[in-house]
Formats: C-alpha cells, sequence, structure tokens
C-alpha cells in the first residue's frame, strides 16, 4: 500500500503503521476503547495477540477471564426476567433502546429480537461498528450471503434456545448455578460476536455489561407499554439508560436522544508504480470477459487452541462470470493483507492470462482497492449487490472444510 495512505500510531511504545482505509469514522482513532480495533486491523488479529503478549501490553485485548458464579447468577436472572415479560411482543428488532456502559461509556444499542416468532433474544451492538453491522445487514439483509453476516456482527447477546443448541460446557454451567429449564426456546444462552471470530463465551466485563443491558432494556420497554416513554423510530428518536454513580451504587437515568447511525469512507488505494501499469497495459486482452473479485471470510472458522476463540481465514477469490471458473484464490490470516492480495492476485492473473473488460465487486472496500488500478489499465470496474460464482465457491469451500 502506498506510503501516503497510511499513517503511523504510537501506542504504549508500539510503534504500528495502521491503514486508514478501515475504519469507521475518525472517532476510531480518537477512543482509547477502539485502538484494539485498529491494532487488529494493522497487523492481523491472531499476531497482534502473540505479539502484545510476548511484550506484556495486554491493555487493548479482549480478557478471557471466566465471569464469576455470582455474575452469572445476576445475568441468569436478569434474562429470565426478560424472557418472562417478553418484550418481543410489543417491540420490534429496528426499534433500538440504548444502553451506557458504566465502566467505558460506550454506547450498546439493544434489539428486542422475537416479534416474528422464531429467534427470541437480545443483542447489545456495540460501539459504532456494531451499529454500523447491525444496520447494514438490516438494509442489504437479501443481497447479504448468510455465510457472510458474521463480518457485520459486533455484539453481545443473550438467546434463548432449545437444549440441544447449548454446548457441553453451556448445561454444566446452568447445572452448577442450580438451574433447570424445559421446553423450546427456554434455554438462555450467552455469547460475544466479533467480526472475523466464532461466537464465543462472554468474559467478566461482557457479563457485567450484558446483565445492565438486559435490566435497561427491559425497564424502558415496559415504560413504552405503560405509556411512561416514548419513541419514533421513524424519525430516528429513541430512549438512553444512563448510569451516575452515588454512595457506591449505580443510579440509573433514561433521556430522549437522536439515534445516529456512522458511515464507513475508504481512502482509495493509489497505485504510483508506472512502469508496472505499463506492464500491464501491454498484455494481451482476454476479450469480452468479466472477472468476479470477492475477498471476504471462509465460511468454516480455524481454532489453534482449545481455550481460544476460533478464527474465520479470509479467502480471496476471481471468478470467470459466465463459465463461472475459479481463476485464481488465495487464503490468508489477516484482514490488514487484503489489499496486497487482491492487487498482487489481480496484476497476475492479467500478465498470464489478458485484461478482462470488466471487473465486478460488490463492497466499497473493494472499490477502494481497485478504482485507482482499474482506471489507469482501461478495465470497466462495476458494483453488483451479488457475485454467483464467487458465492457457489464459497459453499464448496463450506462443504469440503
Amino acid at each position: 500500500m502506498p506510503k501516503k495512505n497510511l499513517k503511523w500510531v504510537s501506542i504504549n511504545k508500539l510503534e504500528l503503521c495502521i491503514p486508514i482505509s478501515y475504519g469507521i469514522s475518525k472517532r476510531f482513532f480518537d477512543a482509547g476503547i477502539n485502538y484494539r480495533k485498529m491494532l487488529y486491523d494493522a497487523i492481523g488479529k491472531k499476531s497482534i495477540e502473540r505479539f502484545c503478549l510476548k511484550k506484556g501490553v495486554t491493555k487493548y485485548l479482549r480478557k478471557n477471564d471466566k465471569p464469576t458464579e455470582a455474575q452469572l447468577k445476576e445475568l441468569y436472572q436478569a434474562a429470565l426476567d426478560f424472557k418472562r415479560d417478553q418484550p418481543w411482543k410489543w417491540l420490534y428488532d429496528a426499534d433500538i433502546i440504548c444502553v451506557e456502559n458504566p465502566k467505558d461509556k460506550m454506547m450498546g444499542y439493544c434489539s428486542v429480537m422475537g416479534k416474528g416468532g422464531e429467534h427470541y433474544a437480545l443483542g447489545v451492538y456495540l460501539g459504532d461498528e456494531g451499529i454500523f453491522g447491525f444496520y447494514h445487514l438490516m438494509e442489504n439483509a437479501d443481497t447479504i450471503p448468510s455465510h457472510q453476516a458474521i463480518q457485520f456482527q459486533n455484539c453481545l447477546m443473550c438467546s434463548f434456545e432449545d437444549r440441544e443448541q447449548l454446548a457441553n460446557d453451556d448445561r454444566k454451567q446452568i447445572k452448577t448455578l442450580g438451574l433447570s429449564f424445559r421446553g423450546r426456546n427456554a434455554w438462555p444462552l450467552f455469547r460475544r460476536h466479533e467480526s472475523g471470530y466464532y461466537p464465543w463465551v462472554i468474559n467478566q466485563e461482557e457479563c457485567i455489561f450484558l446483565t445492565h443491558a438486559l435490566r435497561q432494556t427491559l425497564y424502558v420497554a415496559n415504560d413504552l407499554m405503560a405509556g411512561r416513554l416514548k419513541m419514533d423510530m421513524e424519525q430516528g428518536k429513541t430512549i438512553l439508560r444512563y448510569s451516575e454513580e452515588k454512595d457506591g451504587e449505580l443510579k440509573w437515568y433514561s433521556k430522549k436522544i437522536q439515534l445516529s447511525v456512522p458511515t464507513v469512507k475508504y481512502k482509495p488505494v493509489v497505485i504510483n508504480d508506472d512502469m508496472l501499469i505499463r506492464k500491464v497495459k501491454k498484455a494481451s486482452s482476454m476479450g469480452d470477459i468479466t472477472l468476479q473479485l470477492d475477498v471476504c471470510y471462509m465460511p468454516s472458522p480455524v481454532q489453534e487452541d482449545k481455550d481460544e476463540r476460533p478464527y474465520f481465514p479470509r479467502v480471496f477469490i476471481i471468478a470467470e462470470q459466465n463459465s463461472g471458473l475459479i481463476l485464481d484464490f488465495e487464503m490468508y490470516q489477516s484482514i490488514d493483507d487484503d489489499t496486497n492480495v487482491t492487487l498482487n492476485k489481480l496484476i497476475g492473473v492479467c500478465l498470464e492470462k489478458g485484461i478482462p473488460k470488466e471487473i465486478k465487486v460488490r463492497s466499497e472496500s473493494m472499490v477502494a482497492i481497485l478504482d485507482d488500478f482499474c482506471k489507469k489499465t482501461g478495465i470497466k470496474l462495476k458494483t453488483v449487490k451479488r457475485l454467483a460464482g464467487v458465492d457457489q465457491f464459497i459453499k464448496e469451500l463450506e462443504h469440503r472444510f
């Protein structure tokens, strides 16, 4: 990636090269809690964990501490109260209620699910990235393949499942706490969803905040039902629950707020290698051929250690549109390699097989990576909603792994 597209940020004596292209609003570079997002984007999810552990820098890593028995009892009780009142009977999943985390003041955007009678849950979407992903999935539900929904989910989830959908550790935890459940959609399940990772068990901080979110969302839901509070989601007007500590205890308050949703802006990658561009332009032509290009997560996770969260590797794919033939693909670990892998693979195909007439992509990030290259090499770049050849290949990979 060209140097002028990079920004140097010094954090706890770690000097890292950060691609500004990948982030949601400038606030990601201001709020300390979101530096972890920057770190992961910069050098990869797994590698940054190992690097920081070696250097003794753990401030920006997700903690793996298990909730205490007392914390879990509070969480399960909050979940049971939530299910008892069934707020999904009068709230839709698009009715967002905001709960501020008392610890760090990060916003949790709470969605009550279950109006459709299938999936009963509370999703707590975390910060700017969480609410952006929530709305992106809602607005593009008909075009985003189900296996790619993982890249837009950043939330804590309390769902009510059938017994067989719980892991053995979940059932053991319930038994240890002296709890028991019967019937369909009766068993509470708590998970952390994060882009690039398999849904995993929650830690202490997540347990505490999820407990707050369940209680405060239910409080607002009941006030809405009773007419004590009003919200107008069509106008983006909702309710925020925030707390203040008084005499060692949290006091919670409600206020009306205007909901705002962040937007994603990608800085285009500029190709400054004139010699390379001339070489590509001199390559032969593929004729009237359209290629489909995409970078996404593999549908099957990888777990390097039984105690670590499984993660989803990245995969880059080039497919010929008419035949569905896969011209090239590569699996790799870090989202930070998207730019290099995409350009290197595409340039390789152009030099070996010829220049296509058109390239189709479906994400703004791919447009940012390819736009300058395509303009300088005379390739038409088009954004579409679906890439049938790519999606078919992903489905085949899913069955193989």
